[in-house]
């Protein structure tokens, strides 16, 4: 599976890179489709090349809930950690996606 990742950026070394941090992870970034980027900005990277400028409560919000679900693929997830993580859905529909929380039940049967 492929995802977009949220990474911010931490230096522009030409008008069609930058450098920019996932965690502990650097990374060189296309930046062609996103436009002009700056240090300190958010962006959504795929397969090496940033998509768009986003915001960084966008940003830190797809973090938190990238981490919930590596938490709940990893079995380490619990129902608050995954209600705050997707606190958006939740707000909107009242539930979890069938596939989360199929993963989620599937977790509290084994703990």
């Amino acid at each position: 599976m492929c995802i977009a990742i949220p990474m911010k950026v931490l230096e522009v070394p030409d008008p069609l890179s930058a450098i920019a941090e996932n965690g502990s992870e650097r990374s060189r970034v296309n930046t062609e489709l996103a436009g002009e980027v700056r240090a300190g900005d958010w962006i959504l990277v795929f397969n090496g090349a940033a998509q768009r400028v986003m915001s960084e409560d966008e940003a830190l919000e797809m973090r938190t809930a990238l981490h919930a679900l590596s938490d709940v693929m990893g079995g380490t997830a619990t129902r608050q950690d995954v209600d705050d993580a997707f606190a958006d859905i939740i707000a909107n529909t009242g539930k979890l996606p069938p596939h989360l929380q199929a993963q989620l039940d599937a977790q509290k049967k084994n703990s």
